[in-house]
C-alpha cells in the first residue's frame, strides 16, 4: 500500500513540471505585439506606420462571424499579405500599404497575438466601410 502512494506521488512531482513547461512554452500574445508588431501599429490613434490595432481588428471583427474566425483570416493576412485577404477597407491599403509578411513567425505566435489584438478592437465605435467621410 505504500508502495503505491508513493509511485502517485513520484507521478504527480513528474507531471507538475510538465504542464508548468507546456505553459511556459505557450506563446504570449501581448508580449509578441509589444516585440514585433509595435513598432509598427499603436493601439489606438494615431497610428504609426501601419493602422492603428483597435481600428483594424475591429474591421476583422465586422467582417467575419466569429472571433476564431477573425483570428484565422488575421492569420491568414499576416502569413501572407495580399489586398483580397485583407479586411481593411481600400483607403487604409492606399494610405499605408501593404504589411510585410511575418512568416518569420510560428503559427502558434501568430495565433496567439491574432487573439490578442482581437481584445483590443474598438467595438464601441462601428468603423465605417468606406473611404474617411462616407456614411
Amino acid at each position: 500500500m505504500r508502495t503505491r502512494g508513493a509511485f502517485f506521488l513520484l507521478v504527480a512531482a513528474g507531471v507538475a513540471p510538465l504542464a508548468a513547461q507546456d505553459a511556459a512554452a505557450a506563446p504570449d500574445g501581448a508580449q509578441i505585439f509589444q516585440t514585433v508588431c509595435s513598432a509598427c501599429h499603436t493601439v489606438n490613434p494615431p497610428p504609426k506606420a501601419a493602422p492603428p490595432m483597435s481600428h483594424a481588428t475591429s474591421f476583422y471583427l465586422q467582417q467575419h462571424q466569429t472571433p476564431e474566425a477573425a483570428a484565422a483570416a488575421i492569420v491568414a493576412y499576416v502569413k501572407q499579405p495580399d489586398s483580397t485577404r485583407s479586411a481593411l477597407p481600400a483607403h487604409a491599403i492606399a494610405r499605408f500599404g501593404l504589411m510585410p509578411s511575418q512568416a518569420h513567425l510560428t503559427d502558434a505566435q501568430l495565433a496567439a497575438v491574432a487573439s490578442y489584438v482581437l481584445t483590443l478592437a474598438d467595438t464601441t465605435h462601428r468603423m465605417p466601410m468606406g473611404p474617411p467621410g462616407a456614411p
